[in-house]
């Protein structure tokens, strides 16, 4: 695919790793140039590994075989601009700040478009389409995807609900029916109301989805439906978090187009009922 980043992957998936694989994927980070030129066993005595770990950690980056990902390591190398996520240093020029940002967000739009189950993407939207209601929770930067997602579904005449405080939501998931939909975001996937909540939704049989950074955590573990965009490397200003939040809102993007695209007779009537009460409400305030 257009745009892929091995590297990126790798980048995103290496804390998750078992040890030996783990060793793989650094040896991979540190010389990509020589990956290659090398056979699987090559790589195994260079990494202090065994060939079948080679090929374990193939599958888990999502790669079919130690040739494609030789094939996907020399078309990244071979391109002219420098790949990987780049933090933020001291006295940068907005020039400098304005490329790495827009190059950290860019590639975890695209890594995480590349990751998009179809199948995932199409259970959600059939999911949230026969819910009578959806609640959604985040915290910090996620709740802004919580509140995307909540003015995004209630433009489709949805009955969406989300509130920052996690025992409100707690009280309406455990009063709900059970034709209801938690729809919850966590980067990390290990936020600990977040997990809660999720339990308390699975007790009373609420559907759940949730969306976290790529790797194997406790809410993709959890939720019955799991989005993952990809995880950028922690750094001192954090400036990957930036493109995570993009990476997240390009998800949400994502399946409300293809829920619109897919209902598009209804959804298109919903739409601009909406459009048209802003507009008369933009209008009375406008004359007051």
């Amino acid at each position: 695919m257009h745009g892929e980043n091995i590297i990126l992957r790798i980048e995103s998936l290496l804390n998750q790793l078992p040890k030996s694989e783990k060793k793989i994927a650094q040896y991979i980070l540190e010389n990509p140039k020589d990956i290659v030129r090398m056979t699987i066993h090559e790589l195994a005595d260079h990494a202090n590994a065994s060939s079948s770990a080679v090929t374990r950690f193939c599958h888990s980056i999502k790669v079919n075989s130690f040739s494609e990902l030789k094939v996907s390591l020399s078309s990244l190398i071979s391109q002219p601009e420098k790949k990987g996520f780049h933090d933020i240093e001291p006295n940068e020029t907005i020039a400098s700040i304005k490329n790495k940002i827009v190059s950290n967000s860019v590639q975890a739009i695209q890594e995480t478009a590349h990751y998009l189950d179809e199948a995932v993407l199409d259970n959600i939207i059939e999911t949230m389409r026969s819910a009578d209601v959806i609640y959604v929770y985040g915290l910090g930067a996620s709740w802004l995807v919580a509140e995307d997602i909540t003015q995004k579904w209630l433009r489709l005449g949805k009955i969406v609900s989300a509130n920052q405080d996690p025992h409100i939501t707690a009280t309406a998931l455990a009063a709900s029916s059970k034709n209801t939909v938690f729809f919850c975001i966590s980067n990390s996937g290990e936020t600990e109301e977040i997990l809660e909540l999720v339990d308390i939704a699975k007790a009373y049989g609420i559907k759940t989805i949730g969306l976290s950074r790529l790797g194997n955590n406790g809410l993709a573990k959890k939720v019955d439906m799991s989005l993952n965009h990809v995880r950028a490397p922690e750094a001192k200003f954090r400036s990957a978090a930036t493109s995570s939040l993009f990476a997240q809102f390009l998800t949400v993007s994502i399946i409300f187009y293809a829920y619109v695209s897919k209902y598009y007779n209804e959804n298109k009537n919903e739409i601009e009922r909406s459009r048209e009460s802003v507009l008369k409400f933009t209008k009375r305030n406008l004359n007051t």
